[in-house]
């Protein structure tokens, strides 16, 4: 496994993060030839997206309120 790729976090859009997970996977020798697209990988992936796209949402959420006056604690 080589250590130098990364996932593209930047963008919070459901469709790009599943995306650049597949890109990452398809770059590892274990999943070089796994059929993302008709296979149950493509649920997990549909999860670990959706879950990375909640997390960045909240945490979106979390940074602009520490900031207010008016934000409870």
């Amino acid at each position: 496994m080589s250590s130098n790729t990364s996932i593209n976090l930047v963008n919070l859009d459901f469709s790009t993060l599943k995306d650049s997970l597949k890109e990452y996977l398809k770059s590892q020798n274990v999943f070089k030839d796994y059929d993302f697209e008709g296979s149950n990988m493509n649920v997990l992936l549909d999860v670990l997206s959706y879950n990375t796209y909640m997390n960045g949402f909240y945490l979106n959420m979390i940074g602009n309120e520490m900031f207010l006056d008016s934000a409870q604690l």
